[in-house]
């Protein structure tokens, strides 16, 4: 997750404990996790998912392993996408699970939980899948 300035969003997440979710999954695998929240908007919440993917960069990379946590507070709407890569190994199942999952936290006012959680489930399907490599040595398939 790239240090943003705080500002009103801030008020819904504890960024420090988000951050330190993210760097401790991302210690353990090649894959990126990166989490977006969005100011209130009327548009379609996946297709502003859909563009942050590509803008912040999670899709694409050469494992294509890229997972981003959209979340809209202010309309209580969140999308988890996972580039084609993690989502070829994990299945449409594990995608279910873990929005069923912030959802509960979400509806109870736990948004860091939430995060923190899905950050940690994504973090070890990651690791598994991906695991970082000593630098120069090549993914066996």
């Amino acid at each position: 997750m790239t240090p943003r300035p705080r500002h009103r969003l801030a008020r819904y997440v504890d960024d420090e404990r988000v951050q330190a979710a993210i760097d401790a999954a991302e210690s353990r695998t090649t894959g990126r996790i990166q989490v977006a929240l969005a100011h209130g908007f009327w548009g379609d919440v996946r297709a502003a998912a859909e563009r942050a993917f590509t803008r912040l960069h999670v899709a694409g990379a050469p494992d294509r392993n890229g997972v981003l946590f959209f979340v809209v507070p202010t309309r209580r709407k969140f999308v988890v996408l996972g580039d084609a890569g993690i989502h070829q190994e994990v299945g449409q199942e594990f995608w279910h699970r873990t929005t069923a999952a912030l959802r509960e936290r979400f509806k109870n006012g736990d948004l860091t939980g939430g995060l923190v959680h899905g950050i940690d489930e994504a973090g070890k399907e990651l690791a598994r899948h991906f695991p970082r490599r000593p630098q120069g040595q090549a993914r066996r398939d």
